[in-house]
């Protein structure tokens, strides 16, 4: 599955020794998008995020400054909020947004459950449904679908309707993480 890798540096980043860093992972110098001299991303399959914190902490000692990236599914000023925050929280590593509300809750910063809740505020309620017994049923939608009562088909669709509509494949672990914060979080709430 292919994610979205959303870096940030705490100094300016000199492009093409930045891209170099990464070559031994198989990524092209073509792949970095920079947004700003300090961010930007690139793409590439999600198991990457586990070779990342190597060549970060490298390349943290070779620029002389922290550098984080966010493994997440889209970049909005949600996720460019978050990577801000990786940077200060998990410098020089590789983190997904759970990682970063966590964090933010064990400081006592609530401050991203409103921008995450807009992501889920508009979806018709039997979507929600839907998305929440596939993660209580271990994510297994022939269980799920029996637990609502719904053809298998009818599961599918409405699962596959809540992708669409979020942006977020809750089929992979990290996005149904950031789903599962937001029944927590907004447990009594809904």
């Amino acid at each position: 599955m292919e994610k979205l890798f959303l870096f940030a540096a705490a100094i300016k980043i000199q492009r093409d020794y930045f891209a170099q860093s990464f070559s031994s992972l198989g990524i092209s110098k073509d792949a970095f998008v920079y947004e700003t001299d300090s961010r930007g991303y690139f793409k590439a399959e999600a198991s990457l995020a586990s070779e990342l914190d190597g060549v970060l902490s490298t390349l943290h000692d070779d620029i002389g400054g922290n550098v984080a990236v966010l493994c997440a599914h889209q970049s909005t000023s949600f996720e460019l909020k978050l990577l801000q925050n990786a940077l200060r929280y998990f410098p020089n590593q590789c983190c997904f947004p759970s990682d970063v509300i966590l964090r933010e809750m064990s400081f006592g910063d609530f401050s991203s459950f409103s921008p995450l809740s807009r992501l889920f505020r508009d979806l018709p309620r039997e979507l929600l449904l839907t998305a929440g017994a596939y993660l209580r049923c271990g994510m297994d939608s022939s269980i799920a679908s029996k637990r609502l009562g719904i053809h298998r088909n009818t599961f599918r669709y409405r699962l596959d309707s809540f992708v669409e509509k979020t942006g977020l494949d809750i089929r992979d672990y990290h996005n149904a993480l950031l789903l599962e914060l937001y029944f927590d979080l907004s447990a009594g709430r809904m």
